[in-house]
């Protein structure tokens, strides 16, 4: 954020100088120059200023005296030192916009996708799963999570953030999402307590996702205050799983994956 700042600000006064050199070479163009050799109109100042700021000089339109020689010397540094700086301000500008992306923090203008929050262990064994069965084809996928700086997966999207934060849900578009999977993180003392908390957070927003959570305890308490049921991923089955060399196995969760995906 702070970079783009900066970007703008620059910009502004890039504008802000050519402007300057406009208003100010044209008009002691005008006045010294108008009526001496071509220069019979307005436009054919612009032209000139055009392309001496440039520093084309075609040479179609000359000043011929003092004043007008040194209202061209102006507007080539100028321009120089403005044209110049500009296009290094577009190549800035793509490059943070793409590294924006990369990094997280841009919007994503997903619909009916679907959202992983939180890119832990058994995060990485379900994106396995769904890329060696090509699951979720027609959909895109969005990586939501803080424990990373960068995306995992170049082919997918990835918002970086506090996955209970409601910018970083927004900035998901987790409103649209038709499939919500949220895994536990466990450098919490109580994972599950977070994870619903989680949850409840993404209930408020959207109210027709199918959301499947990673739990301890499938039996915790705090289930009962979610405005409609889930489905839970048992953490010990999810690390069997792992261990004996498997997916995530989705369609124990999902009965409708393989209709989805394949």
């Amino acid at each position: 954020m702070i970079q783009h700042k900066t970007i703008r600000r620059e910009f502004i006064l890039l504008i802000s100088l050519l402007v300057c050199s406009f208003v100010i070479t044209n008009y002691v163009f005008w006045i010294f120059e108008y009526g001496h050799g071509d220069i019979n109109h307005f436009n054919d100042i612009i032209w000139w200023w055009v392309v001496t700021s440039s520093t084309v000089g075609y040479g179609d339109v000359i000043p011929t005296t003092t004043a007008g020689r040194a209202a061209g010397v102006f507007a080539i540094i100028i321009g120089i030192y403005a044209y110049t700086h500009v296009i290094s301000l577009i190549l800035r500008t793509v490059q943070y916009n793409f590294e924006k992306e990369e990094r997280g923090y841009a919007e994503v203008g997903a619909e009916e996708h679907v959202v992983i929050c939180e890119y832990t262990a058994f995060a990485d064994e379900l994106i396995q799963e769904v890329k060696e069965r090509n699951l979720y084809r027609d959909q895109e996928i969005v990586v939501v999570g803080s424990l990373i700086d960068r995306t995992p997966y170049p082919e997918y999207k990835f918002v970086h953030g506090e996955p209970i934060s409601p910018d970083t849900l927004k900035r998901a578009n987790v409103c649209e999402a038709n499939t919500i999977f949220v895994f536990s993180n466990n450098r919490f003392s109580d994972p599950d307590a977070k994870t619903l908390h989680v949850v409840s957070r993404i209930m408020e927003i959207n109210d027709h996702a199918d959301i499947i959570v990673e739990l301890n305890d499938e039996n915790s308490e705090l289930l009962n205050y979610l405005p409609r049921e889930v489905t839970i991923m048992k953490t010990n089955e999810l690390l069997s799983s792992a261990l004996s060399h498997k997916y995530v196995e989705l369609d124990r969760y999902i009965e409708n994956t393989t209709v989805r995906g394949e």
